[in-house]
């Protein structure tokens, strides 16, 4: 697998998490904010795109 594309999908979670661990923290929450920045995150052209090179690459493995 493309490590560049793992460490594109990899960063990207470990945004996703602390976005969410700032959620759950006591104090205010606003539910909408935090899905826009979650989409900010995981929508990112560049991650979509590792995700696809990676799905594209497991599925040939498969077929072969």
């Amino acid at each position: 697998m493309n490590a560049p594309d793992q460490d594109i999908v990899l960063h990207a979670m470990e945004d996703a998490r602390c976005i969410l661990a700032e959620y759950i923290a006591p104090g205010p929450r606003d539910a909408t904010r935090t899905v826009h920045r979650l989409n900010a995150v995981l929508d990112r052209d560049e991650v979509v795109h590792a995700i696809d090179r990676m799905k594209r690459r497991r599925t040939i493995r498969v077929v072969e």
